[in-house]
Parts: structure tokens; sequence; C-alpha cells
């Protein structure tokens, strides 16, 4: 698999061509779907895209790794291994981790200012 700028190519998890976005391996994620997956993320509860996707919690540790930074679990300072929050898209068959959620925001909080 070779890295995509996401140039030209939909929403990994809404299938939707809006700007602004965040690149990643797989495709890029759009901004309506980053700020699902942050509320996925903070509470748990499923919910929907733009689209009408479902944007759920993953709650198996064993399930896919995010398809950004292709993790499943963050190792921490002790060496320890812990499972990392993840959001799944069924119907796309994406996945995204909560750092990679949390650095998308970051970016497109600098993107929308400048």
């Amino acid at each position: 698999m070779t890295a995509s700028n996401g140039a030209g190519r939909p929403c990994r998890f809404c299938g939707r061509n809006l700007y602004p976005r965040v690149p990643g391996r797989s495709g890029p994620i759009c901004l309506d779907c980053v700020r699902a997956g942050l509320r996925v993320i903070r509470d748990g509860a499923d919910r929907r895209t733009p689209a009408g996707d479902v944007l759920a919690a993953v709650t198996s540790p064993l399930a896919a790794v995010c398809d950004f930074c292709g993790r499943r679990e963050r190792r921490t300072f002790l060496g320890l291994r812990r499972p990392l929050l993840r959001v799944d898209c069924a119907a796309r068959d994406a996945v995204i981790c909560a750092d990679c959620l949390d650095h998308a925001g970051d970016v497109l909080n600098v993107a929308l200012r400048g």
C-alpha cells in the first residue's frame, strides 16, 4: 500500500468530496467525520456520518488497526501496552484511532484559521 495525499479521493468515512480534509494512507477524512468521530470517542455513543453510515466505537482490542497510523495499541513510557480507542465505519471498512482523530482535529483547526 502506498501513501496518498487524498487528492481527488472521497472521505474514507462518508464518501463525500468535501474540503477541508486530512489525508490518510487509505484515503482522507473530512471535517464532519472528524467531529462525529471525536464525539464517539468522548461518549461511546454511535453517530451517523452525513452520508448516513454509522460510526461506532471499536470494542475489541484485537479488531482492525487504524487506517491512518496502523496501530491498535499504545505503548506507555514503561513499555506496557494499552488498547487504543478506535472508531469504525463498518459500511466503508474504515477505522481511525483516537490519536489520529485528535491530530486531524488539530490540523483542521489550523487550516480553518489560516
